[in-house]
């Protein structure tokens, strides 16, 4: 939905007017303080005997009924069990923890807790009495202890009070950002808690709700150096709270990323829970993992403090990708109350386009050429049919043209003034057009088929027979099913295929450590490149050490070629194409032209390897149950005697369920030549 000026206005003037609130604002001599004071306070001695008392006989409570191994402790401090009475937690700095055993010790971090909450020393400028830096946790010990704080010490936590009542909850939704192939960071999607008030609901003004995101504090890393630390280690995560208008403004129209809310059914105690955790976890850092650890994993933990019993974590795998955890809210009975689709600018431009005629879009393409030129020229609408919809094509224009504007790096003063003229323009013609159609929405992200995949097949080839067998660890290739995953886009991690050959050793044919493609249509709105890489291991032919044998009677020579693994690395980029606008989109299928470079490397070889550039031709269609992906290739080594080289593939696959495929496969490479089917079970 296109904003009007007001609301534009309102966004500008909040974001100058009210920054991002950070829980991570404090400066760090602020954080260093609060360190070593929370350390100080965990082993704090009350002066009168009557606190020294009660604090005595909570401890010895504690050692009693073991309240430091009853899962809501445990849950509120995020430990892990490790075995028999050992645990870690996961949150890994040392600032959380009121003991210095705090992260792998329940009982000691319990205890230090209970002695902070005695403090009735001053508390340094800009630090808050470990009560009200624990407001879960003090909780949590009133209701198992019965002694409240706060009124027995006349503890006021102003702070926390304004901090809760300026977000002012009263509901909370999960936000789905949909995939964004162009960053690495989000690929994968994207989720976030909203928060949401009544009030801003009834008024249409749901963007001026907070959102919590939790994300990697990545400094600006090449890609290998980033792709190295999310899947490996390095990145730690925070949770920070953000005004919704900024993530809308960044993920719906900076990024046209299709967004996706589902509120959440918890009570009033749940979310009085939820949001005094929240606080707690401001003063926390995690160990953030791509595939295991990320903003969706961090989201489902907060969730499980207040809602234990649906034993949430528990139910997602090993390999966990944020719309893992959005099917995970979707299938538990009674979570999800309601589903909202806020489509991005891009979709909303693809959605007013496909609803014109030819004569619609002539008039429409005119004026997004002409839109840069002092030429431009409205009045082409004027002399239209009346059977011409104005509106429409005016809509469609103003969005595009801000979408062209979101992706240009400097403003161009023409366009500005060419929009402005537009609007005054559209003013002339009443009725909005999105009244007039039904909106298509698009499969929603739970509907995605499983990540991870094993393969059993066989084929022949010029080297005989063989069977095949494959394992992927995640997430979604090429020719999987497209419902619910990113269009256009490969995302593979750690996937590899194992064959063996008739008399021959079983070997292992590939190996890709990380594939990722992006196939996004380039088009007169949407200039964006496709690109390619590909880091692995790959099977190519090298000729036999044993040069010549003997074939039948007849004595001729033949050359015999061994199979050997190399590693590999594949770049490249250029344009797709695709019928992306009109009524019967994806007619034609898509087509994508890349440029890149290859290198392999060997001992066998010359120079220890070989390298240089290549063509790649890539044709998809899906219909139905059905799925084509064709390409053809034409490499060329610099450094090689044998320098050109061309081949081709194509594969048909047929979708059974969500978790079952079949596909057909040819493939023709200078010197080898298979055919093969298999199945693929996905999980």
């Amino acid at each position: 939905m296109q904003k009007t000026k007001f609301e534009w206005a309102l966004v500008l003037a909040l974001h100058f007017c009210f920054p991002p609130f950070s829980l991570f604002g404090e400066p760090n001599s602020l954080i260093l303080l609060d360190a070593d004071k929370t350390k100080e306070w965990g082993e704090f001695l009350p002066k009168r005997e009557v606190d020294q008392n009660l604090l005595q006989s909570m401890l010895d409570e504690i050692g009693v009924r073991r309240f430091d191994l009853d899962p809501k402790w445990l849950r509120l401090v995020h430990y892990e069990s490790k075995g028999k009475e050992n645990y870690q937690s996961k949150i890994v700095n040392s600032r959380f923890y009121f003991s210095s055993e705090g992260r792998t010790n329940p009982r000691a971090e319990l205890e230090a807790t209970i002695h902070s909450f005695f403090v009735e020393e001053p508390i340094p400028e800009g630090l808050i009495h470990p009560v009200c830096s624990y407001p879960a946790r003090h909780q949590f010990i009133k209701q198992k202890f019965g002694v409240d704080f706060l009124k027995r010490n006349g503890i006021r936590c102003d702070r926390y009070e304004v901090w809760k009542e300026s977000i002012h909850v009263d509901s909370v939704s999960i936000v789905f950002a949909s995939y964004y192939l162009m960053a690495p960071a989000s690929v994968f999607g994207h989720t976030m808690l909203k928060f949401n008030q009544k009030s801003n609901e009834e008024n249409g003004s749901e963007i001026l709700d907070y959102a919590v995101n939790v994300s990697a504090d990545a400094p600006n890393l090449d890609p290998i150096r980033y792709a190295y630390h999310g899947l490996f280690g390095g990145f730690k995560a925070k949770f920070s709270l953000f005004p919704y208008y900024l993530k809308v403004n960044e993920y719906n129209d900076l990024e046209s990323r299709d967004i996706w809310e589902y509120r959440l059914s918890l009570n009033k105690d749940e979310l009085e829970l939820l949001v005094s955790h929240l606080w707690e976890l401001s003063r926390a850092e995690f160990d953030y993992y791509f595939l295991n650890a990320n903003c969706g994993t961090f989201l489902v933990e907060w969730l499980d403090v207040v809602k234990p019993e649906l034993h949430l974590k528990s139910k997602l795998g090993g390999v966990v990708s944020p719309v893992d955890t959005i099917k995970l809210y979707t299938q538990t009975e009674g979570l999800v109350v309601e589903t909202k689709y806020r489509p991005s600018l891009y979709s909303e431009i693809s959605f007013l386009i496909g609803q014109m005629e030819p004569e619609e879009k002539k008039a429409f393409y005119h004026l997004l050429d002409t839109s840069k030129n002092k030429s431009f020229d409205l009045h082409i609408l004027e002399n239209k049919d009346k059977g011409i919809r104005h509106s429409l094509i005016l809509d469609a224009f103003l969005l595009a043209s801000r979408y062209q504007s979101f992706q240009s790096p400097k403003p161009n003063e023409i366009q500005t003034s060419n929009e402005q003229k537009t609007l005054e323009f559209r003013s002339r013609f009443p009725n909005p057009t999105e009244t007039l159609y039904e909106r298509l929405i698009p499969s929603p992200p739970e509907l995605a088929h499983p990540q991870s995949r094993i393969v059993t097949g066989g084929g022949t080839s010029n080297f005989g027979p063989f069977l095949e067998w494959k394992y992927r660890f995640a997430y979604h290739d090429l020719l999987n099913v497209s419902q619910g995953s990113p269009p256009n886009g490969e995302l593979v991690f750690f996937d590899g295929s194992v064959r063996h050959y008739e008399g021959k050793k079983t070997e292992l044919t590939s190996l890709t450590f990380v594939r990722l493609v992006s196939l996004s249509p380039y088009n007169p709105i949407s200039k964006h490149l496709s690109y390619l890489f590909d880091f692995g291991m790959q099977t190519t032919l090298f000729k036999s050490k044993q040069n010549l044998w003997w074939e039948g009677l007849n004595g001729r020579a033949k050359t015999e070629w061994e199979r050997k693994q190399v590693p590999n690395l594949d770049l490249a980029a250029g344009w797709t194409f695709a019928d992306e606008f009109s009524k019967t989109k994806d007619r034609l299928g898509t087509i994508s032209f890349l440029l890149g470079i290859k290198s392999q490397f060997h001992p066998r070889w010359e120079q220890g390897g070989r390298f240089g550039p290549n063509v790649q031709t890539l044709y998809q269609k899906e219909w139905g149950n059905w799925k084509v992906l064709g390409g053809f290739f034409i490499q060329h080594y610099w450094n090689q005697t044998i320098k050109n080289q061309i081949g081709s593939t194509v594969t048909l696959r047929y979708l059974w369920s969500q978790e079952s495929e079949f596909r057909v496969e040819m493939k023709k490479e200078p010197n080898y030549q298979e055919v093969s089917g298999s199945f693929h079970y996905l999980f």
